[in-house]
């Protein structure tokens, strides 16, 4: 059983385990005579208190130490009684007391065994995605956020994003089952190809995630085209199914793991762009062009006739800030879905006069959907929505005309003024 799997033994429990211990040595020599009577004996039970404490925090093991312990100090003290010729003990009695401590102890130690079982079972459940046995999305997250730490120290950091080119048609065609099976199959070669100081996780749908440390992009580049031509290579049943990824590299211009993120993302989309089954590796971020607009005071936060497009995977946070809105007086419509903010500037809907996204979501990370956008409307303004801002920085190497960022959680007085503030930006 792994250390880990168990929290440390705090100095409190183990003065409270010793000092359990103590009562009935104490006690034998203190008042000898009173400890032969039956009533007496049952002072032993004290050394009972290290197994429940150690079982709390060290299951088996910490019972059987806490066992080991309590026997030993017992027979230890009757020794040292018979050679000060004290007065023979109730060995009836004290063995009866010795065989209920053994009963209590190894169904202490089972019972706490299977909590220890079902917390760590619970615990890889919270973090493995059911169906392909890889971390899920909030284990690459944790992931991420603590190499993007290392790297702001001066470790090398480089993120994959791959996506299996055209899986919706293969649900389509083969069913639902057959693309549970495709996943698992690239999941397995995900596997095979990442290093055990690395993590590979699945990020959503058929999107998957690599965070390696320690490495130069050039070895990404190449673990990343091991991977995808090991998929292709791969002979399904029903054909053949092709990836295409995007590499990014840690730049200490980015504020946030988001933007190492949203750089793979845009370059993932790139790559699919320009013919899919391919890898291509992010540009530089540079930051520098447009001046970012910050949160600050401003003549007035509400309001008037503005059309506000507000996008986050996050439906709880979608809701909250629509409504932050809408009480301010704006005109707003939600969504959860990057194809439907494309489309509606694509066909020409009602104008918009800001566009609201999350940095990094699954399907299509907020600066691809605004690269994207902008492409039909080029002085888009935008607020990305940022829950993992490590440091102050400009973020002016992002999409967009004018761009503000909100740090997560959101203050709602911080939001309107950071809209209200990109919405006056000449």
């Amino acid at each position: 059983m792994p250390s880990g799997s168990f929290r440390p033994v705090p100095p409190r429990a183990l003065i409270i385990s010793l000092a359990a211990l103590a009562v009935p040595v104490i006690g034998v020599f203190a008042f000898p005579d009173w400890v032969q009577e039956e009533q007496g004996t049952l002072i032993w039970l004290t050394s009972l208190v290290p197994s429940f404490l150690l079982a709390y925090y060290r299951g088996l093991r910490g019972v059987a130490v806490a066992l080991a312990g309590a026997m030993a100090v017992l027979s230890l003290t009757q020794v040292v009684v018979l050679l000060l010729d004290q007065p023979a003990p109730n060995w009836q009695f004290l063995l009866a007391v010795v065989a209920t401590y053994i009963v209590i102890c190894v169904g202490l130690a089972v019972f706490a065994e299977i909590l220890h079982r079902e917390r760590r079972a619970a615990e890889a459940l919270a973090l493995t995605d059911g169906l392909t046995g890889l971390p899920n999305r909030r284990h690459a997250e944790l992931t991420l956020d603590a190499q993007f730490a290392a790297a702001d120290r001066g470790r090398s950091l480089v993120v994959v994003l791959f996506d299996l080119d055209r899986f919706k048609l293969v649900n389509d065609r083969h069913g639902h089952d057959t693309g549970d099976a495709a996943l698992r199959v690239f999941a397995d070669a995900l596997k095979r190809n990442t290093r055990r100081m690395d993590l590979s996780a699945r990020f959503g749908g058929e999107e998957f995630i690599s965070v390696l440390g320690d490495i130069e992009q050039a070895d990404a580049l190449r673990f990343a085209n091991r991977v995808r031509e090991g998929i292709k290579a791969h002979a399904f049943p029903w054909g053949h199914l092709t990836v295409s990824a995007g590499v990014a590299a840690y730049d200490d211009a980015m504020a946030t793991h988001e933007l190492l993120v949203a750089a793979a993302d845009r370059a993932l989309y790139a790559a699919k762009e320009a013919g899919r089954d391919r890898v291509a590796v992010a540009q530089p971020f540079v930051p520098g062009g447009v001046a970012p607009v910050v949160a600050g005071p401003s003549a007035r936060s509400g309001g008037g006739d503005e059309r506000i497009l507000v996008i986050d995977d996050d439906l709880a946070m979608l809701g909250f800030v629509g409504r932050v809105l809408k009480r301010a007086g704006y005109r707003v419509e939600e969504t959860d879905d990057p194809e439907t903010v494309i489309r509606r500037y694509r066909d020409g809907q009602p104008t918009i006069d800001l566009l609201i996204t999350d940095i990094m979501m699954p399907r299509m990370s907020g600066p691809t959907i605004v690269e994207r956008v902008s492409r039909s409307r080029p002085g888009l303004r935008v607020v990305y929505l940022s829950g993992y801002l490590q440091r102050e920085v400009s973020i002016s190497g992002l999409p967009g005309a004018t761009i503000g960022l909100v740090g997560k959680p959101l203050d709602p007085t911080e939001l309107l003024a950071t809209v209200r503030r990109v919405l006056d930006q000449q």
